[in-house]
């Protein structure tokens, strides 16, 4: 009889997480011939992408697609000009609308300050209380009352406006029978209980998260939890336990230190939860400089190691990414251009330059770079990612290029220009022989980069001479 209880509760679990398909379709004349990927967040702070699979539309513009998931997830489109999302769930066929195909221009790929205009993917198929037409119409309601109504709801308390509103939005979307979309209406409802009362931190606490299913997938939830939790160790806990944090901070395993002080609180029995809170607060801790690097990435770093939950482990992979990303002695971006790739630079240092063949500072740079190359050039490579958004102008540049290192274009791959940073061109990366960077931004030819070369040559001067 125990043996038959454990198999039916193990089938019971097993159904309630089994994946299931989801059919996108559509007819969208203008992507044909394309090839779009399915992409979503992996976390709520981050936004680190994930692939979730790519799909080609065909030459009449038809195209269909399916994988699985468990649970109702948020995905998007990157279509060109705009990030197309679309809440699906388990079992369900959309048949999509997307927006006319837009391309973006060779000015707007290579401006490191272009972003998508994000908009929500019309539903051919959608019927009166489907999910995102319910979202879409909750979430249009709600924003516009909000900024209409603002200094009538924040710190009114009981005189808030948003509570009068919050009983005619119940009357309007609370008989909804969609069981994610009554979470996400609670949470967004707890977003104006919130803005009404921004300094009581135990009322929204004890209602939305104590005891509470953690909702990873649910952006109403997250959004509440950054409200939240956002600055918890330097507003609501360092009021509570200011002392203890201080020396929490000095100790040499602080977020063990850390998290003993937590777990006194009932609140925070939730394992999930307290890593999540620890991981997010030194993360914003971090950005706000109220603690150093070396000391950010311990504490996360931690919480990766100690972690029993994949969410957790892959918040902190994302975080020390954010960290570290372009950081002395972290790996420099990888990419391959035109059968040129980094690994091709082991072994020497390299000095990236990001170019573009029409511009004057380039075109001056390029003469000090010739120099730079002809004095250093036995212990440094030199290259230049090319950036014109005019190609023909590459091409005629290309023609009569007389210098003596490395122009590849860019091609499609101008996501280097966010991965690099790039602000303006010229702009330039020096990276070690591991493939590590050593400066990003480095300084450009005129500014006593050479300083920089020297000491690489005397060091390679020095290491020679060991060997002999």
């Amino acid at each position: 009889m125990k043996n038959l209880f454990f198999l039916t509760f193990f089938l019971l679990i097993s159904l309630a997480t089994k994946a299931e398909k989801v059919v996108l379709s559509g007819t969208a004349k203008t992507y044909a011939g394309s090839t779009i990927s399915i992409m979503y967040h992996t976390d709520a702070f981050t936004y680190t992408s994930e692939k979730i699979t790519d799909f080609k539309v065909d030459e009449t513009g038809k195209y269909s697609v399916e994988f699985d998931i468990d649970k109702t997830q948020l995905i998007y489109l990157p279509l060109e000009v705009y990030k197309a999302f679309l809440y699906v769930e388990p079992g369900k066929k959309y048949e999509l609308r997307l927006p006319p195909k837009q391309e973006l221009t060779p000015a707007q790929k290579l401006n490191p300050f272009f972003e998508a205009d994000e908009l929500m993917i019309g539903i051919a198929n959608t019927e009166a209380n489907e999910l995102n037409r319910i979202v879409r119409t909750l979430d249009d309601k709600m924003d516009s009352f909000i900024n209409q109504n603002f200094y009538k709801i924040y710190r009114k308390k009981e005189k808030s406006a948003g509570i009068q509103f919050s009983e005619q939005l119940k009357q309007e979307f609370g008989s909804m029978k969609n069981e994610f979309f009554t979470e996400y209406f609670r949470y967004r409802l707890g977003f104006l209980e919130f803005l009404s009362n921004p300094n009581s931190f135990l009322k929204i606490e004890n209602d939305f998260f104590k005891n509470q299913k953690i909702q990873l997938n649910n952006p109403a939830y997250m959004s509440l939890y950054k409200k939240q939790y956002g600055n918890f160790f330097n507003g609501y806990f360092k009021q509570k336990e200011s002392l203890a944090l201080s020396n929490a901070y000095k100790a040499e395993n602080t977020y063990a230190e850390i998290k003993k002080l937590m777990q006194k609180y009932p609140t925070y029995d939730n394992a999930q939860l307290l890593d999540m809170i620890i991981a997010t607060s030194t993360f914003d801790s971090f950005t706000r400089k109220f603690i150093g690097k070396e000391k950010t990435l311990s504490i996360l770093q931690d919480v990766m190691k100690t972690s029993n939950n994949n969410y957790n482990k892959n918040l902190c992979r994302n975080f020390i990414a954010k960290i570290t990303h372009l950081q002395k002695n972290h790996p420099a971006p990888d990419f391959i251009l035109g059968g040129v790739q980094l690994a091709d630079f082991k072994g020497k240092y390299l000095y990236l330059n990001f170019c573009n063949t029409q511009s004057y500072p380039c075109l001056q740079d390029f003469k000090e770079i010739e120099k730079l190359k002809q004095q250093f050039g036995q212990h440094i490579e030199f290259l230049s990612i090319v950036c014109d958004w005019d190609v023909k102008k590459w091409l005629e540049f290309s023609k009569n290029n007389k210098y003596s290192w490395k122009f590849i274009p860019i091609g499609d791959q101008h996501q280097l220009i966010h991965e690099y940073k790039v602000k303006a061109f010229p702009s330039y990366v020096l990276i070690d022989p591991k493939g590590n960077i050593v400066k990003a931004p480095a300084q450009a030819p005129k500014e006593y980069i050479h300083l920089e070369f020297l000491k690489i040559a005397r060091d390679a001067a020095r290491k020679s001479q060991k060997k002999h």
